[in-house]
């Protein structure tokens, strides 16, 4: 009778024959994840912008150059950059590479003209009364040289110092570990590699001393050429 009365589940054959666990020959089959999880993991894993760095480009980005600078300095401050009484920053500040904008520290009365890319991957001092043409770029990190296969070697990084009263000039590259010392000049469009002796004026790829400064101020030749703007008026 009571085998009679008995009856099996209809789906228990099918629940059965997706239980796995006990056959350790069958494995359950691996799921390919979709395509928005292959995204956002990517995106995790290539994402190396602190939220401050996004936000020092952002702030910096969102005016026109020339324009609002007071408003702009005091937004970068806000973002974390330490930046000294008067000093303006006057154009984009493009900060890349895997350092905190903490890293970077402006001294007083400096001043930012252009766009002004800083590659953060160690400290980046900049000291009273600097002054910076358009499009410098200040690269604290480097690759050493590699093998026959791949040139491109390990990546290595040092810190930049520039010291008080130092004019650079445009489109000036600095490389990194190089310390420019106190009233010195960069010519347009050098890049320099090793250390700038203060009151000195440098130029050229790579850069190389052109003369030393003294206390006053030298009559250059562009000075001697200019004359007075309202001759032309």
């Amino acid at each position: 009778m009571a085998s009679a009365l008995s009856f099996e589940h209809p789906v228990a054959p099918t629940l059965r024959a997706l239980d796995w666990s006990g056959d350790p020959q069958v494995r359950t089959p691996a799921v390919k994840p979709s395509f928005f999880r292959r995204l956002l993991r990517a995106v995790r894993s290539e994402l190396s912008v602190t939220p401050r760095t996004m936000a020092t480009y952002a702030i910096s980005r969102g005016f026109p150059q020339f324009a609002f600078s007071r408003t702009r300095t005091l937004l970068l401050r806000a973002a974390g950059v330490s930046i000294g009484a008067g000093t303006s920053i006057m154009g984009t500040l493009h900060i890349t590479g895997y350092g905190s904008p903490s890293l970077l520290s402006f001294g007083r009365g400096t001043a930012v003209s252009g766009p002004l890319h800083i590659d953060l991957g160690a400290r980046v001092t900049i000291g009273d009364r600097v002054h910076f043409g358009q499009e410098v770029m200040l690269l604290t990190m480097d690759h050493e040289f590699g093998t026959p296969d791949e040139r491109c070697g390990r990546l290595t990084s040092a810190p930049i110092r520039i010291e008080d009263g130092v004019w650079l000039a445009s489109r000036v590259t600095i490389l990194p570990g190089v310390t420019v010392g106190c009233g010195s000049v960069v010519a347009a469009g050098a890049v320099v590699t090793r250390d700038v002796p203060p009151n000195s004026m440098v130029g050229g790829v790579p850069a190389r001393l052109i003369r030393n400064l003294d206390d006053d101020a030298p009559k250059s030749l562009r000075r001697r050429r200019a004359r007075p703007a309202n001759d032309d008026v």
